[in-house]
């Protein structure tokens, strides 16, 4: 690359909007998730790649997190013992009063039609984040595969390809970076290294997000899940690097003649505009895997 070459000053400006746009959406979600302590009813793996998919696909996943994602807000002591006497289950902590010689209210027995109402889980789901966060992991699990059903396909889709999305920023991230500093070449250009070292560590993260995906709804962990993680990575993240490296080629090769380096505002924007290229072209290849059992839809 020409490091002798600047982008206009219009291209330039341009670039820095859309990557602060992205840095603020990424921002957004980041905060929500700790604000709301979303840890503790979330699958574990989305409380990072809602956050980094945020950077680059924007209003997409802000809406996808929001409307589907977003964990409830954390129960105050009060607030968790009104909810337990209301369901009939018996607390061992009384509800904060102001004065200390205050009993709590006693029990309340639940009659046996109201059991009845309380395991007819088929008409009575529970609610997607609130239960979550006093339930144990199995039972996160089983609800993950509920809320799963009810959801339309396309929301699957955006969290499934979130998945690989997320594993091939962060492989990209680091190989460029790797690239830029040993200033590796293949056929005199840094072009064809980057593809290479992004598809490698994009394939590692990829493959990590999976498998943390996969084991705990299916409470396997070990060699067998890493293959499962890895059948499923392989086709989902290949489907998006054909979009991201497609650009990639396009921009470098095609539009500024090799000259674009990697130390400008325009050279990561190009890259944004090719994670959301690469997001679109694993939908159609997200919907093979997940309708036929191959990849686990996600919470």
């Amino acid at each position: 690359m020409n490091s002798d070459y600047h982008p206009p000053l219009a291209l330039t400006i341009l670039s820095g909007i859309f990557l602060i746009l992205g840095a603020i959406c990424f921002l957004i979600v980041t905060v929500d998730i700790i604000w709301r302590r979303g840890w503790r009813s979330m699958m574990g793996i989305m409380v990072p790649v809602y956050p980094i998919n945020a950077a680059y696909m924007m209003p997409v996943t802000l809406y996808v997190y929001f409307k589907y994602g977003r964990a409830a807000k954390p129960m105050s002591k009060a607030q968790a013992y009104a909810d337990d006497s209301k369901t009939g289950h018996c607390s061992s902590k009384q509800a904060p009063t102001d004065q200390d010689s205050a009993s709590p209210p006693p029990c309340h027995a639940p009659s046996t039609k109201e059991k009845d109402e309380q395991l007819d889980l088929p008409d009575h789901p529970p609610a997607c984040h609130s239960d979550l966060e006093k339930a144990t992991p199995d039972d996160s699990d089983a609800h993950c595969h509920h809320h799963d059903a009810s959801r339309p396909m396309i929301i699957t889709l955006l969290v499934g390809v979130s998945h690989c999305g997320a594993g091939c920023i962060l492989g990209d991230l680091v190989g460029e970076w790797l690239v830029y500093g040993t200033g590796a070449k293949i056929n005199g250009h840094s072009i064809w290294a980057e593809l290479l070292i992004d598809y490698a560590f994009a394939l590692l993260f990829g493959i990590a997000f999976q498998y943390f995906s996969i084991a705990p709804m299916s409470g396997e962990y070990g060699p067998k899940t890493v293959w499962r993680a890895a059948k499923a990575d392989i086709l989902s993240l290949t489907s998006f690097e054909v979009g991201a490296f497609g650009w990639m080629i396009i921009y470098q090769v095609g539009i500024f003649n090799y000259q674009l380096s990697m130390d400008t505002w325009t050279y990561w924007w190009m890259m944004q505009i090719g994670m959301a290229l690469g997001f679109a072209t694993a939908i159609p290849m997200n919907y093979f895997l997940i309708t036929r059992g191959i990849k686990e839809p996600c919470c």
